[in-house]
């Protein structure tokens, strides 16, 4: 895997886990509801696309 390859996951399942983690504590804060769900859903949405950047294969020439 490239370096830009394994920046950009760890860049991404960093913005994951913080937004995910903000929206759990948010619900504990009784911050709300729809804030709670939006934080994790982004959250998710960030996890799924540092899985698509490992999975995705670099086209051989």
């Amino acid at each position: 895997m490239s370096k830009t390859r394994k920046t950009l996951l760890i860049s991404f399942l960093a913005a994951a886990f913080i937004l995910a983690g903000t929206g759990s504590y948010a619900k504990i804060a009784h911050w709300s509801n729809m804030m709670c769900c939006a934080l994790v859903f982004i959250g998710l949405v960030f996890i799924i696309a540092a899985l698509v950047v490992v999975m995705r294969r670099p086209k051989m020439n």
